[in-house]
């Protein structure tokens, strides 16, 4: 148990160095913890994490004691506080394994988004809202 914890925790360690040596290539990396603390959400890019148009995202997803979260299912709401609505197309989330998923997000327009992400893992729900005030094409 100990060495999953320790290797969960190495894997994300080192994602995080490559992303600031290469910071080009993983320019849209942040971190965030869910409201209640049960989670950790990383989410991360090539390049501009959010733009007008199609998304590739990379989450990465740890628990309270930093192991990797899999068989969660992963909500995503694209949501414009400003305008009062969403995308028109729903994301989609697809788990590559250990932690990581892939989401690929549509945003309609340019302007101030919100992503709000729910965990669900069993009987736990926890979830948090990133925040880009300037989603640019």
């Amino acid at each position: 148990m100990k060495n999953k914890v320790i290797g969960g925790s190495i894997v994300f360690y080192w994602f995080v160095v490559a992303c600031l040596v290469l910071s080009s290539g993983c320019a849209g990396n942040v971190m965030k913890t869910t409201e209640k603390g049960l989670f950790h959400v990383g989410l991360g890019s090539k390049g501009q994490l959010l733009k007008e148009g199609r998304n590739e995202v990379e989450i990465h997803i740890t628990d309270e004691k930093n192991m990797d979260v899999e068989g969660a299912k992963i909500e995503i709401t694209p949501f414009m506080p400003e305008h009062g609505h969403g995308s028109r197309w729903p994301p989609t989330v697809t788990e590559k394994g250990k932690g990581l998923y892939r989401a690929v997000i549509p945003l309609t327009m340019s302007g101030h988004w919100e992503l709000k992400i729910r965990i669900h893992k069993g009987q736990i729900e926890d979830g948090t809202v990133f925040d880009y005030p300037n989603v640019t094409g």
